[in-house]
């Protein structure tokens, strides 16, 4: 086949390289619309790879295919960048390429995910069109990256349609494809908030719906405080380019239309995907640690059929600045060893919101294989992590792998991004570890896990934790510390973050081995044995209502800053955690005042005779409710922590955490040993029995780098470390994988896979 013109600048710089190598080497939507399905995706345990054919010669195209088919790869993904190549010019289409590479799958056995490749106008659309990007300095941002466009441009809209619409008509009845991915990582490199003219113009008529008058805007919106009222909707601006503070409300309304946008735009792609290709799935791959937009609202308005994110573990170790050195060098090479998993619960989520339930099918869309190409310090996985992290994935009962990427690139952007093989197409330390999980784990667990959607949907774990992006938005707009940067119109050196939070009540969770479900205040809290919710500021009356439904089912513990705002980001009546709310009538206290105290303050807290060191984040507390003006009689509750801080008084005198009628609210900080011994003392009085079978309680703390998960009738240990590690005793299970390592020992960077009896 002769090469495509378009292509020979890209595929003769590959050649170049290659030499002579072969290939042998929350406002609802009320539209009707179709919406997802459990049948359009095939159930199972899925490998795949992504492949750009139109970054290397035509003569490796074929050899590519047919090697991925012999390494166990079920799906390629393909086109998400392609633009350029598919259109060259308005109204000018060409899909040779795309064409061939369909054809190519379907010869040797392959399903293609075929992306909508509006992560990359093309120039001769940001030439003509409006369709700028424009950052929070005001700043346009200009071709030659990706991105590169607003979420609220018409044009672009139009133009996304356009593209989606014929990809759609040439392949939606194709046998070869098997999914749609929409765009590639919405919002990635800080894009989805665009202050361009577009956005603004959106901006005012989605606040002119949501308010009805200036009057009510300026009300609701305390802005009474500094003059700051605006005489209509036409002169509102969003909160940037001010010189000091911008007004909370207005900048969570700010970030929530942001977020719709994303939604309206992903929801116009999806729309047209489901009307010429009715048969064939949609996704998209979200981020980790990603919260720019709301991603359980996306999977409800959009409707995907599974949730995938891109999975770049190293990238995680440098997530949060609070880790210290040992922490960090403990895991450089691994991952934090709740990182991927923390991810795989939360997406997991996100997929059931689009179902309606609290599960659904989920996957990893990109699996680092190597070195990335964008961390501080780049350095390779460990040996045996790829493998390892493949694992956990569908331990964690997700359906895909998908590794970023077949061989590498030898120019442009991403050319120091490993990949399986490197540029010169010999096999590197990736794809050695997926041909073992390939050819030597892979057929064992298929041989034990066979219909894995409908097991997802069943499998509910004993803890739900509650994560919010509405939260991670008013812990950012308001951190209690920190200063304030004028050209960012944010927050700069915080003290501490919704997420880490999370992260801190999530891993404290997986040491003490249970099993836990990642949910959104609007899932359903039935059946679960324990809730956790890190923080929830601005509590929706949906949830309320379920924990109303949920009584005493069994302890419910919330972080600090829970119930401490209303809707208009005002401070509740009261004080939190609220008057008039569930939390409020079962749980009286108050919290009268936030400190975020350095770590060299001292402040400490004491619970069952140890004391914990504290920083970031001390409320003072009362635990009871004084009687009020309407009607609320004096109540009280009990101190279960307290705070030891030298500021606070006599040691013991000053409560940290109050808990009544299976309710518990931490007024702090809390560090992951307290966690870990707090939330095991409740597992325990909730007859939580961790994933081994043992006491869910610290006695049982499987420490810093072993964990464990479990699928159906199979139980998996992971050891995130570099040496080898102690694991708990199976009864009555019989090792499938790992079992030629010494008993009750596993490896560092090791797997070990129990079949549990009955």
């Amino acid at each position: 086949m002769r090469m495509l013109q378009a292509l020979r600048s890209g595929a003769l710089l590959a050649q170049s390289v290659l030499g002579a190598v072969t290939g042998h080497s929350r406002q609802a939507n009320t539209t009707t619309r179709v919406g997802p399905s459990l049948d359009r995706w095939p159930s199972g345990l899925h490998l795949a790879v992504d492949y750009y054919p139109s970054q290397w010669p035509e003569s490796m195209w074929e050899p590519d295919m047919a090697r991925m088919r012999d390494a166990n790869i079920s799906y390629v993904r393909i086109n998400e960048f392609d633009w350029a190549l598919l259109e060259p010019s308005e109204g000018q289409y060409n899909f040779t390429l795309l064409d061939r590479t369909l054809e190519l799958c379907g010869k040797y056995g392959l399903k293609a995910i075929v992306g909508t490749p509006t992560a990359t106008p093309p120039n001769w659309l940001t030439e003509k069109y409006d369709t700028d990007f424009v950052d929070v300095t005001n700043a346009t941002l200009q071709f030659g990256s990706r991105r590169h466009y607003s979420f609220s441009s018409y044009d672009y809209r139009r133009l996304s349609r356009g593209i989606t619409t014929k990809l759609a008509e040439r392949y939606g009845a194709n046998a070869n494809v098997v999914a749609w991915q929409l765009d590639n990582e919405f919002g990635c490199h800080t894009t989805t908030v665009s202050y361009d003219h577009n956005a603004i113009k959106r901006f005012r008529a989605w606040l002119e719906t949501k308010y009805g008058t200036i009057e009510n805007l300026n009300a609701r919106q305390g802005r009474v405080f500094w003059s700051s009222q605006y005489a209509g909707f036409e002169a509102v601006q969003p909160p940037f380019l001010e010189v000091y503070t911008t007004n909370e409300a207005h900048t969570l309304d700010w970030y929530t239309f942001s977020s719709d946008m994303v939604i309206e735009f992903a929801r116009e792609q999806a729309d047209i995907l489901r009307r010429h290709a009715p048969g064939q799935a949609i996704t998209h791959n979200f981020m980790m640690l990603f919260t720019e937009f709301d991603h359980h609202k996306f999977a409800r308005e959009v409707g995907i059929d599974l949730a995938t994110f891109d999975q770049y573990a190293l990238a995680g170790v440098f997530a949060f600045d609070w880790l210290t050195e040992d922490e960090m060098a403990g895991s450089l090479r691994q991952g934090l060893p709740d990182y991927q998993a923390m991810h795989d619960a939360l997406y997991r989520g996100v997929s059931g919101a689009a179902y309606g339930r609290n599960a659904g099918p989920f996957g990893v869309m990109e699996m680092e294989p190597g070195v990335l190409n964008w961390n501080q310090y780049r350095v390779s996985p460990l040996d045996g992590m790829v493998r390892l992290w493949t694992h956990e994935l569908f331990a964690a009962s997700g359906d895909l792998v998908n590794y970023f990427r077949w061989r590498q690139a030898p120019f442009a952007q991403e050319q120091t991004l490993s990949a399986l093989f490197t540029s010169d197409n010999v096999e590197d330390q990736g794809y050695v570890e997926q041909q073992i999980f390939a050819n030597e784990d892979l057929p064992l667990l298929r041989a034990e896990i066979n219909n894995a959607q409908t097991e997802q949907q069943q499998q509910q774990a004993d803890v739900a934790l509650v994560f919010d992006y509405t939260s991670n938005w008013v812990w950012s707009i308001e951190p209690y510390s920190g200063s304030w940067d004028p050209k960012s119109a944010s927050y700069k050196d915080v003290a501490l973050k919704y997420t880490d939070l999370v992260y801190t009540f999530y891993s404290s969770l997986r040491r003490l081995g249970l099993s836990v479900d990642i949910i959104d205040p609007y899932q359903s809290l039935a059946g679960y044995k324990m809730i956790v919710v890190p923080s929830l500021p601005i509590v929706p009356a949906a949830f309320d209502a379920a924990l109303a439904s949920y009584g005493t089912a069994g302890p419910v513990v919330f972080g600090p800053h829970t119930g401490s705002k209303s809707a208009d980001f005002a401070t509740v009546a009261g004080l939190n955690p609220g008057l008039n709310s569930t939390l409020s009538r079962r749980l009286p206290m108050r919290v009268t005042r936030v400190e975020t105290p350095p770590a060299f303050a001292r402040s400490g807290v004491e619970y069952g005779g140890a004391r914990y060191n504290i920083t970031a984040r001390e409320e003072w507390i009362e635990c009871e409710r004084r009687a009020g003006t309407d009607n609320e009689k004096h109540t009280s509750s009990n101190a279960t922590i307290t705070y030891t801080s030298r500021h606070r008084g006599p040691e013991g005198s000053k409560p940290a955490a109050c808990a009544r009628d299976g309710l518990h609210y931490l007024a702090f900080n809390p560090p992951a040993d307290l966690l870990v011994a707090y939330l095991g003392d409740l597992a325990v009085g909730a007859g939580i029995r961790d994933l081994a079978g043992r006491g869910a309680d610290k006695a049982n703390d499987l420490g810093r780098f072993v964990r464990l998960l479990r699928r159906g009738n199979l139980l998996w240990a992971l050891n995130y470390g570099v040496e080898a590690a102690a694991v708990p005793e199976v009864k009555g299970g019989t090792v499938i994988i790992g079992g030629k390592e010494k008993s009750g020992q596993i490896p560092g960077a090791g797997v070990v896979v129990w079949k549990l009896a009955g």
